[in-house]
């Protein structure tokens, strides 16, 4: 038995990565990063419910003229710095501070949004991994000595992978200690949550409904044990997040599936994370992976083919 659960968790470990492979995930994750960024309009001069680390430092500063435009042109250099993948224990550590600061003072208004949370979780990973990697080198003076295949890239990925499944697994373990373990038993009354999301909706921009929330919100409360098993599923399939780590399949499977989740969330319920379900496709499902292994599978049933057809010709 020990042997069994020693050689599944010799599965959770960086693997090598193409440097082809992992410039396309710096692209996609560079226009992420700056899609995820706040409007102008979204640049308050004010935090009175400071949140994080607003608690500490006052981040109105931003909102000073040019303060923010200034911010987000350095912010798209770093960004192109960081895709062509050279000096990142540069690039990195800034984008993490920016975000960060102009997330913090959105969420520092009263409300506290976390649809922007895995981008920021992200970057400090591949913050972390770099900064180990350049002090390593300072230190020693002799690059670290990568073994298997093992790239830099590898270890970016990797740990971009697990920030990405301890936020499900973090959320598991915050629902059940706030509910103080009553969570399964009380989900069905999000239904509630529901209809005061679309009333504050309302009030604030009188706009209605859309087609299907508040129905949605009725079968909820009208049927808690299908809401309880719905939710339950979604929870089961968080707590078992990590599991993308052993490898490239699980991951596939695990991403597809939390994607496929927060689908139906916000069919019924209108709540989006749509950045969520982007960093899900570039870290996880990694589409040009998939297509390049096709291709190669293609290429070889082909040349066999051919090959087989020579021999018996």
């Amino acid at each position: 038995m020990s042997g069994r659960l020693s050689r599944f968790f010799d599965r959770f470990h960086p693997r090598p990565v193409a440097g082809w492979e992992f410039l396309i995930m710096r692209v996609l994750f560079a226009g992420v990063v700056y899609l995820s960024l706040p409007g102008g309009d979204q640049i308050y001069d004010s935090q009175d419910v400071p949140n994080g680390i607003a608690r500490f430092m006052d981040l109105t500063f931003l909102a000073n003229p040019g303060v923010y435009p200034a911010l987000r042109v350095a912010i798209v250099i770093a960004l192109g710095i960081y895709v062509s993948g050279f000096l990142l224990p540069l690039a990195l550590p800034f984008l993490l501070v920016s975000h960060v600061m102009v997330r913090t003072l959105y969420n520092s208004q009263g409300w506290v949004h976390h649809g922007y949370q895995m981008v920021s979780m992200v970057l400090l990973a591949q913050t972390v991994v770099v900064l180990v990697f350049a002090v390593h080198r300072l230190t020693t003076r002799h690059p670290f000595p990568f073994t298997g295949g093992r790239t830099r890239n590898s270890y970016l990925l990797f740990y971009s992978q697990m920030a990405i499944v301890l936020l499900y697994v973090v959320s598991v373990v915050s629902k059940v200690d706030r509910s103080d373990g009553n969570w399964f038993f009380k989900s069905h009354y999000i239904g509630l949550q529901v209809v005061k999301a679309e009333r504050d909706r309302f009030y604030a921009d009188l706009a209605p409904p859309e087609p299907g929330d508040v129905p949605a919100a009725r079968l909820m409360l009208a049927h808690p044990n299908f809401t309880r098993l719905f939710l339950g599923v979604g929870v089961l399939l968080e707590f078992v997040a990590f599991l993308a780590l052993a490898g490239r399949l699980p991951a596939l499977a695990i991403a597809v599936a939390l994607i496929g989740f927060h689908r139906s969330i916000a069919a019924l319920m209108s709540i989006y994370f749509h950045f969520n379900e982007m960093l899900l496709v570039i870290f996880l499902i990694n589409i040009p992976y998939w297509i390049y292994r096709l291709a190669l599978r293609l290429i070889r049933a082909r040349a066999r083919a051919v090959s087989a057809e020579t021999r018996f010709a």
